[in-house]
Parts: C-alpha cells; structure tokens; sequence
C-alpha cells in the first residue's frame, strides 16, 4: 500500500512537470487593407480592414513624415475591421503597429493620412466680392497663421494670390488681394496642410486695369468678361489669313479664345498646302496667340483674336481705352469670325469693325487676304 502511495505520488509530480503553460502571441492579422489617402481626413474615424483584430487591441501610429506620433481612439472592432479616430493634427504617412498582450505586430502596409485642414460647419459667402474689401467666412477649426490662397482658371499657370486670415469669434475674415478677378477657389493653408473652402467670386467693373490689360467687357455681375491688350499685335496692314475655310468659328461673345484655336489649328495644315503662306508668315489669330504680356513679373500668354461681337464692344470702349493710354488708332480691326454661306459673307471672307468711326458701328465681312489691317488681342475670364 506504501509503495503504491508513493508510486502513485511520484507520477503526479511528472504530470505537474510536463504541463505546458500557454504563451502569448503578437497578433496574427491577415487581409489588411488600409484605408484610401483621400478620405483619411484628420478628425474622421476610418476603418483599417482585416482579420484578427481584438477589442483589446492598441494602435501606435509612428510618422514617416516628421510629424507627430499618435496612439489613436479606437471605435469598433468587428470581424473584418478596426476603426479608429484620426487625430485632428495628423498628416502624412504612419508605420502602424497592433500590440496585444504585450507583444506587437507591425501592419505591411503604411497609414497615409492626407495633407487637409478639416473646417467644421463651413458658410462660405454667396455675394460677389469686390478687390480690396473683407469677406466673412464663418466655421470652427481655423487658426492663427492660417492663409488663404487664391487661385482662378483666368489665371495665368501656377499664378496664385494669398491674404493672412483673421480670426472672429464666427470663424475668420480675408482681404480680397487687389490682384484678384473672376471665379477663385479659396484654398486654406497651415504649413504643409491645405484645405479647400470653396469659391469666391470677385468682381471687377470696366475700366478695371487688371490682368495684363484694360477690362472693357463684363458679364454676370463683373466675375466674367474680356481685357483688352494695351497695344495692338503686328503692323497696321496684317492679312488674315488663307483664304480657304478654318472651320466652324462664331461671332458672338465669349467665341473669339475657341475661333483662335480653331484657326491656329487649320494653319498648321495650311502652311504646308500654300506657298503664299510659309510657317514664318503667321495669320491674324496665330500672332495673337503667340502674344505674351509682362506685368508685376506675371506672364500672360492666353490672348486671341476677338470674334465679332467681342470686337464690337471694343468698339464701344475705344474712347475709355484711349484715355487708359491703350487707344486703337484710327483703322479696320479684324475679327476672328468667318464669313459663311449661311449668313451671305462669302467663305472667303472674315468680318472686321471699321474703328474710323467716332461712334456709328460698321462691321461686315472682307477679303481674308485681299485685305490688310489692324489686330487688337484680348483675353477673357
């Protein structure tokens, strides 16, 4: 019985010895997908997918960008995901690592998290602003040293124009830069941060000296219309052209930039059918988009030929733009409009405005190359 006992005690202190404790594991996360740049916005909760995440876990997110480390706030976990809260001051790219019970696994795949100020409950103003003058922008999340950047189609490649940004209890107020016309897309800056508000529409009157020229056509309100170039484009005698037809040109406002394209393009092919027209003898609408004008060391190079109904009302802004010291001389202007069998101008034809005189509008269709007179380029916004 002793030695049974004893035999018996003994094979129990073995099975003690032999026991395996279990050990802890990093995570084991498999499918990880994170989520897109473009809606990893700071102060938003994204979902990093996958499978293997715990409610237990802890998220370290270490910048690769020399910006802030972060432990972020985690939300859900579920079978296919974790979702966490993106702090308010993070950009750039992140190492993500997942600890579990101590032991860590590191994510295959970086957190890059967009370059954007997030501005809550944004009112952008609906009226036209003038240069010169505040606007009001109202909304939480702007800060001390914030910028704002103007940028415009109408304006020249990589132009832009930027105003310091004062706070108000209601969010902030901008001086519209003087150098600033049309439709403009406000940008908010903070460092290497960015975040687009919205538009803003600037208004400008004729008469208004302003993108490389004189404006002297405004549309809807003064946020669109046509400059005029400051001095005219080539000699007084210019030929417009081959008198072969270039394409569909119209006459109406806001034509003239899509007929210069339209008649740059067919000389491409008209220089090698014509000896009259070698490529160093350039038409009315190729020397107008070869135009460039320098101002405050802007380089605008977006000019064209006017199209009939815009050279008419530069017609009817000749005596301003003399007293702006950018007068046309007493000639025939050409247009870049030409003449069709639908309207009874014959194809070989193109329509100008007669600028001898003092204030009775004459404009009709002439000989493209018969003809030789005056250019004015213009630009529009």
């Amino acid at each position: 019985m002793l030695l049974f006992s004893f035999f018996a005690l003994a094979t129990a202190g073995c099975d003690d010895e032999n026991e395996q404790k279990a050990e802890p594991v990093a995570p084991i996360l498999k499918d990880v997908v994170m989520p897109a740049e473009s809606s990893t916005i700071p102060g938003t909760t994204v979902t990093i997918s996958g499978k293997g995440f715990d409610t237990g876990d802890k998220l370290y997110c270490t910048s690769l960008s020399q910006e802030k480390d972060f432990e972020p706030q985690v939300i859900e976990v579920t079978d296919y995901g974790i979702s966490i809260v993106i702090p308010s001051d993070a950009a750039g790219t992140y190492e993500v690592d997942v600890e579990r019970a101590g032991l860590v696994s590191t994510l295959p795949d970086y957190l890059k998290v967009a370059y954007v100020i997030a501005i809550d409950d944004l009112v952008m103003p609906t009226d036209h602003a003038a240069r010169g003058t505040k606007i009001r922008i109202g909304g939480k999340g702007f800060e001390a040293g914030d910028k704002a950047v103007f940028t415009s189609d109408a304006y020249p490649s990589g132009v832009s124009h930027t105003a310091d940004v004062a706070l108000t209890g209601e969010g902030v107020e901008i001086v519209v830069p003087e150098e600033c016309y049309g439709v403009n897309t406000l940008t908010l800056t903070r460092g290497n941060r960015q975040g687009r508000l919205g538009e803003v529409s600037v208004a400008v009157a004729v008469g208004d000296e302003i993108g490389g020229g004189i404006v002297y056509y405004i549309s809807d309100g003064g946020i669109h219309g046509l400059i005029a170039k400051r001095s005219n484009t080539g000699s007084a005698t210019e030929q417009w052209g081959p008198t072969s037809r270039h394409g569909e040109t119209r006459k109406d406002i806001y034509a003239g930039k899509e007929n210069t394209r339209i008649c740059v393009e067919a000389m491409k092919n008209f220089h090698q059918q014509f000896e009259t027209w070698p490529s160093s003898k350039k038409s009315a609408a190729e020397q107008c988009d070869a135009e460039t004008e320098t101002v405050d060391g802007i380089v605008y190079d977006d000019w064209f030929l006017p199209s009939q109904q815009e050279l008419v009302q530069l017609f009817y802004q000749k005596n301003m733009l003399a007293e702006k010291g950018a007068g046309l001389a007493a000639n025939n202007y050409w247009s870049s409009s030409e003449g069709d069998a639908d309207d009874s101008a014959p194809i070989w034809s193109a329509y100008y405005v007669n600028f001898y005189e003092a204030e009775n509008l004459v404009t009709a269709a002439s000989d493209k190359e018969g003809w030789a007179i005056g250019i004015r380029a213009i630009r529009q916004f």
